[in-house]
């Protein structure tokens, strides 16, 4: 019985950095409010590589809009009109700076910055 206990043990311990490998990165979310700071937070630092969730909480249609696509730069996103209740989401960005608004309410503007994840 304790042979059978051990090996399971030893199963366990064997499976165990598979099935983390399997978790899911965490979403960073960002909400739309219809006052100011119109993006919360306006401000975000995120992870390369971990996805991001605008969450439109207001009762109008928003964008997320890089500042890039208005100025003729490479445009990052664009999630184009975004209803109530309803969200923008993007896997990822490379690491760098990412001013963006809304392109039907131009007030509202937000920064993503993006870093490479740290190795201990």
């Amino acid at each position: 019985m304790r042979m059978l206990a051990a090996i399971g043990v030893f199963c366990g311990m064997i499976l165990l950095p598979t099935h983390l490998v399997a978790i899911e990165s965490p979403v960073n979310h960002i909400a739309m409010k219809g006052f100011a700071p119109y993006y919360t937070p306006e401000f975000a630092t995120v992870l390369a590589g971990y996805p991001i969730q605008w969450d439109n909480r207001t009762a109008t249609a928003h964008t997320v809009t890089h500042d890039g696509c208005l100025t003729g730069e490479s445009c990052a996103f664009d999630s184009g009109a975004i209803s109530p209740e309803n969200s923008f989401n993007l896997l990822s960005l490379q690491p760098g700076t990412y001013p963006y608004y809304c392109r039907l309410h131009p007030i509202m503007r937000g920064v993503i910055t993006v870093i490479e994840p740290t190795v201990n």
